[in-house]
């Protein structure tokens, strides 16, 4: 790095004063408006002139009854002036924006259903009022995006909470339960299927191990049914509902997540004994907003949490779920 002292403008005894005169002159071609835009007085100005060339050891402007015209020499420093002025105001609006978490990098981990509505719209406001926010939106079971918040990756969560030993240090706020729907590709399936339809179809699952599919195995269990054996593991959402489109094939979303392919025409609920449908409407455990205390988020990602609070409640999450 360069030794602060060789720098010509230490040498010259450059003040920060110099670069608004500068620029002053430049505008009015006069000391006394430039003194009064300045706030200072023309001995004053004229003074801090002087300074300037000395230290240059140039003459910056000619001297007329009329005012001051800028030499060659004056001329490019007023053209620098201008420049720092600006980059200086430039780097004060970010850094103002930096602190009212207008700009910088929000990191959010989330499960599939706040996929479908809440963080679009969450996303959506926060491009409209911080249009130079970056964001970046990571999504997994609960437990992996909980050991990456653990290892200072992500902001904060949308996701269940399943508390351990290791993780005494988190805030769960509770936004809604997931109910189930058994769903294959529109037209698929006419009319209720039965248990034992439901049990021969071909299927796409999450993996074992997974809440999902932990929970829809459950399901099986509690009517005093086997779990179906045709399954196909598939985690990736893409695979699943292509899968479900070309291979005739049935799988179990959370609501939202449905509505958002039906919409589309790419997916329909397919209607089930009522006994199961019953269980299904239970749904998951509750998923919510997870964040990490003590913790001192930056002011992007405490302007982002507070509007994914405010959109939730708006949506009317977060009065029904309980704590698991």
């Amino acid at each position: 790095m360069k030794p602060i002292n060789s720098n010509w403008f230490v040498r010259t005894r450059l003040k920060n004063r110099h670069i608004p005169l500068l620029a002053a002159l430049g505008e009015t071609g006069n000391l006394n408006r430039a003194a009064i835009g300045l706030g200072i007085s023309q001995p004053a100005i004229s003074k801090l002139l002087k300074e300037l060339e000395d230290g240059l050891g140039v003459e910056l402007f000619e001297r007329h009854a009329r005012g001051v015209v800028p030499t060659l020499y004056g001329e490019a420093m007023i053209r620098h002036a201008k420049r720092m002025l600006n980059t200086l105001d430039s780097a004060y609006n970010e850094v103002d924006a930096l602190r009212h978490g207008q700009q910088g990098h929000v990191r959010i981990g989330t499960i599939l259903t706040p996929c479908a509505e809440l963080l679009p719209e969450v996303v959506r406001r926060a491009k409209l009022g911080f249009p130079e926010l970056e964001i970046t939106i990571r999504t997994g079971s609960s437990r992996d995006l909980l050991a990456i918040m653990d290892d200072g990756e992500l902001d904060f969560l949308v996701a269940r909470f399943f508390a351990s030993s290791q993780q005494t240090d988190l805030r769960f706020e509770p936004l809604a339960k997931e109910p189930l729907q058994i769903c294959a590709r529109a037209g698929l399936v006419e009319g209720p299927m039965s248990r034992a339809q439901l049990n021969a179809a071909d299927w796409v699952l999450p993996p074992v191990g997974s809440v999902l599919r932990q929970e829809f195995d459950a399901l099986f269990q509690r009517v005093g049914m086997r779990p179906p054996r045709k399954v196909v593991n598939a985690e990736n959402l893409l695979m699943v509902t292509t899968l479900v489109e070309k291979d005739d094939m049935l799988t179990v979303l959370p609501r939202d997540v449905l509505a958002h392919y039906a919409r589309y025409g790419m997916l329909e609920e397919i209607e089930v004994d009522a006994s199961i449908d019953a269980d299904l409407n239970q749904g998951l455990m509750a998923y919510g907003i997870i964040t990490k205390t003590p913790q001192q988020l930056s002011p992007a990602a405490a302007s982002v949490l507070e509007l994914l609070r405010d959109t939730a409640q708006q949506m009317g999450l977060g009065h029904e779920a309980a704590h698991p």
